[in-house]
């Protein structure tokens, strides 16, 4: 009877053992711990100049040059026959419309939380001032990381003014004080964050801790409602409290 149950035992023994060998190995490649105070490190870093300049980049290879001039000329050629009967006035309620239009297009563009509500009230004011450029979101905040992890997912606070949290389950939910939608996932290289705004704004970003610990890359490419194609930049940081 003894033997006939040691033998009854083996294939669960022999299961178990094949699970607690396979939790290892899950446990073993949950990836890196990015817990700590992260400083910026700017000459490792792109500047806000650098993604400026990829974003007019960006602009100027997806524009098509003959749209705008072939849409110009055609609406031009219909409006001519239709008013010819209306006079002076006919033609200046026709080109009032055409601008209004023009406007509301202008008042659409604009990417990131803040800086398209700049642009659309310099642009109210009637003042000569250039509507500023974008920047990705968080990018003026992010000097300071503050990183706290656990299995199940991570805190970072910026600079102290926005905090994010997360899981690694890749289920989307409301963060960043609800102004964005955000998932992320480990894997075992690092992590991965995804982030997108209302306003059709997306940041996805790349987490890599180098083996000793010291340093973090974060490669972040952010994609607005103006561009097709994301702008990718890199930002480097150094662990302070260690």
């Amino acid at each position: 009877m003894s033997l006939r149950f040691a033998r009854s035992l083996c294939p669960v023994f022999a299961a178990g053992m094949l699970f607690m060998v396979q939790a290892s190995a899950q446990a073993g490649n949950v990836g890196p711990d990015f817990s700590g105070i992260w400083q910026l490190n700017d000459k490792e870093s792109d500047s806000a100049a650098v993604v400026t300049q990829r974003l007019h980049a960006e602009k100027k290879r997806e524009q098509a040059p003959s749209s705008r001039p072939a849409s110009a000329s055609s609406s031009g050629a219909t409006t001519s026959p239709s008013n010819g009967g209306l006079g002076g006035r006919g033609g200046g309620h026709g080109m009032g419309a055409g601008m209004g239009g023009m406007g509301g297009g202008h008042g659409g563009m604009g990417g990131g939380r803040h800086h398209n509500q700049d642009s659309q009230a310099s642009s109210g004011n009637g003042s000569t001032t250039p509507a500023k450029d974008p920047t990705p979101p968080l990018f003026a905040d992010d000097s300071f990381l503050n990183v706290q992890q656990n299995s199940s997912g991570l805190r970072v606070d910026f600079n102290n003014i926005d905090r994010l949290d997360t899981r690694f389950d890749g289920v989307a939910r409301q963060s960043l004080n609800s102004n964005a939608r955000v998932q992320a996932q480990l894997t075992p290289s690092g992590a991965q964050i995804s982030m997108t705004f209302d306003d059709g704004t997306r940041l996805d970003e790349v987490w890599e801790r180098s083996s000793d610990g010291h340093h973090l890359t974060v490669t972040e490419s952010w994609t607005t409602s103006e561009i097709r194609s994301p702008i990718t930049f890199k930002r480097s940081y150094d662990r302070l409290d260690l």
